[in-house]
Formats: structure tokens, sequence, C-alpha cells
């Protein structure tokens, strides 16, 4: 990996690194008194892992998963974390978006807990206010979930419950601007959803529409993907807030490394490859170079020796509510509210094991895409 900020694209080399790092990260990030379940997060001046999250070990047994199937040897036995996670199903953390989580990593196994880990999922969507009350990043899993044990056979309930899932995300939760709104219940947080709405449902309207699942898939993700490219910043950099009603960024920051190096990597390869459309793989590369200080602080966000790929470029503590309220407040009085202010910005020093597990989901098997296109160069 660069050593220094640098403003070339990155190499073959450069992403195999980073799959390297995050396969030697992870065992940093499993909790010593609970073996197979991963921490919160870790912080830069601090080696320990710190919390608990059944989340984060679903998202990093799906990475170990995917690196064991495209031939690295995973870090952490992924058998061992399944059997943690599986034996903590009754733990009340768990929300529906973690089902559909679940059954995702069941459809990568094949461990065949689909219809237990359906029931799971309809009634923990019963007990929480159902797929409208369900925040957009949880629509995007429990679709992705959902879709990919459709492709591997699964019967008739999954199929509704997808239908039911799909029909909800490109009904109400989609806005005529082609983003998608935070949630489908009422109230005004819905016109405000952040970067992780909008790429998880790209990414599993990219994985539907890879298995023929629903004729409004590919579309709706291309649609959707298009808006993001044109508001990606000019220096590779995905904003975190918009307002979807108008199609708009409200407030870039928090700049989150994890959009850079894998989430929208994750969707944005997906559906190149379903669509054809190299745009979308170029973007995920501009992305990716933002992490090796092609940003606005010129600042390398990887740190190699302490297992750890900086969470963020946020506005310092103290002056960022002020700014995502006075933003929130331009854009529904139809004011501009560009501007970055990188002077008032500052590294957050932390990182969290979906991260590495996120790396592995996007890059694993697909370390060349980049330098396949036209020789590696990049607009």
């Amino acid at each position: 990996m660069p050593t220094t900020p640098s403003t070339r694209p990155t190499s073959e080399a450069d992403i195999s690194a980073l799959v390297d790092l995050a396969l030697a990260a992870l065992p940093h990030y499993v909790r010593d008194e609970e073996p197979g379940i991963f921490c919160w997060e870790r912080r830069l001046d601090d080696p320990h892992a710190h919390g608990r999250s059944l989340r984060y070990s679903l998202m990093a047994l799906l990475g170990l998963l995917k690196a064991e199937s495209a031939g690295r040897a995973p870090s952490v036995d992924p058998r061992a974390v399944h059997a943690a996670l599986v034996d903590r199903l009754d733990d009340p953390e768990l929300d529906p978006g973690d089902f559909g989580l679940h059954l995702w990593v069941d459809a990568r196994a094949g461990v065949g807990r689909g219809p237990e880990l359906c029931d799971r999922l309809e009634a923990a969507l019963a007990a929480s206010g159902g797929l409208p009350a369900r925040l957009g990043m949880e629509m995007g899993w429990i679709a992705t979930g959902l879709a990919h044990h459709v492709a591997a056979g699964a019967g008739a309930r999954a199929q509704r419950l997808l239908r039911e899932t799909l029909d909800q995300l490109l009904g109400v939760n989609r806005a005529p601007s082609g983003l998608f709104r935070h949630h489908g219940a009422p109230g005004l947080r819905r016109r405000f959803p952040n970067f992780a709405t909008q790429i998880y449902a790209v990414l599993a309207l990219a994985v539907a529409a890879r298995h023929e699942l629903d004729p409004r898939a590919l579309e709706a993700a291309r649609t959707c993907a298009d808006r993001l490219l044109a508001l990606q910043l000019p220096d590779g950099g995905w904003p975190w807030l918009f307002d979807a009603e108008r199609g708009t960024v409200v407030e870039r920051y928090e700049i989150y490394c994890v959009h850079q190096h894998a989430m929208a990597p994750m969707a944005l390869l997906e559906l190149a490859d379903v669509s054809g459309d190299e745009r979308y793989a170029r973007a995920a590369g501009r992305g990716l170079d933002w992490i090796w200080g092609a940003n606005e602080r010129g600042q390398d966000m990887v740190f190699p020796q302490d297992h750890i790929v900086a969470r963020s470029i946020r506005r310092r503590r103290g002056s960022d509510r002020f700014w995502l309220a006075a933003k929130t407040a331009a854009s529904l009085a139809r004011l501009p509210t560009g501007g970055s202010q990188a002077r008032l910005t500052e590294l957050n020093p932390t990182d969290r094991p979906y991260s590495m597990g996120w790396i592995l989901e996007a890059w694993c098997g697909r370390e060349g895409v980049l330098a396949r296109l036209e020789g590696g160069s990049r607009p």
C-alpha cells in the first residue's frame, strides 16, 4: 500500500495489500472474553477491543467467508464465528436488519437455516413497526439476504418476503430523485437519508437484478447510482447526508473510510458487473484513492502497524451539530449547502470490525478489476 499520501490511481498490488491488512486485522477485533464475537471498535491510541457487536460479527463473517471462497486463508475461523452467532440468535441486540445479514450468511455458507431465519425476521418486523419503520440500511440487508436465499432456491415464504421488501423499497421509500428515503414511516427525518441507505439499496437491487428476481431492480439501482456518481466529491469522497426529495447533498461530513474502500465498491462493482457499465467501477476506484491521501486533508487514512483504517474525516467536535442543523435547514429552504471548510475538520481515529469484513467482501477475487479498466487509468 502507498506509505505516503498519493494521487496516483490505486494499483492491483495496493488492493491486495488492503485485503492482507483486513485479514491480519480481524483477529485483533475479536473479544477475548467471547470467542467468535467481534468488538464494537478499536482506537489508534488504544490497542484493546472495546464493546461488542453481533451485527459487526455478522459482517466480519461475511467477509471471512468471501475470502475463503476466493482462495484466501481466513485469519479467524468462520465456522467458530458462525457457531457463536447461531448460539446468540435470541439475543435482544438483534434487529430485523441483522436477520437479513443472517440470511445472507446462511445462503453463502449453505447451512440451511433459512426457514428458521425467515421466522425470526418476520417476528422481529412485527415487533418493531414492520418494513416502513426500518432504516434504509436495514432494508438493504434484508433485501440482500432474501435475494441470495431466493436465488439459492428458497421457497414461497422467502419469495413473498423479498417481494414485500422490494415493494416497500421501490415504493414509498424511493423518492422522485431516484435516491432512497431514510425510512418509509412518516416524519421529517425520512427526507434526509445517509450514504449507507443509498449504497446498501444499490447493492441489494444489483443482487436482485443479477438473479433476475425483479424486473424493476436494475433500472432503480442504476438511477440511484447515477445520482450518487453525480454527487461524488471532486476528490472521490462520498458525502454523508442527502436530501432525497431534491436529490442533493446536505452535509458531506463525516466522510467515512468504509464507504470509500468497501461499501461503495461492494455495490458499484456488483452493479458494473450486472449492467456492463464501467462508470460504476471507475467511481469506486476514485473513491478508493481517497483513503491514501487523495482527500481534502492530504491525510493517509491507513495505519497498517495498528491494524486500523481511520474511521473518517469529520467536523471538529463541538461544531458538527451546528453545521448539520444549519445545512438541513438550508436544504429545507432550498438554499445552497456546499462548502467543505476542510480547515475545520479532524481525523476520527477509530475503526470497527465491519470495515475489515467489508474490505474482504468488496475486493476478494476482484483485486485486479481496476487495473483492467483501460490499463488501470481512470479519469
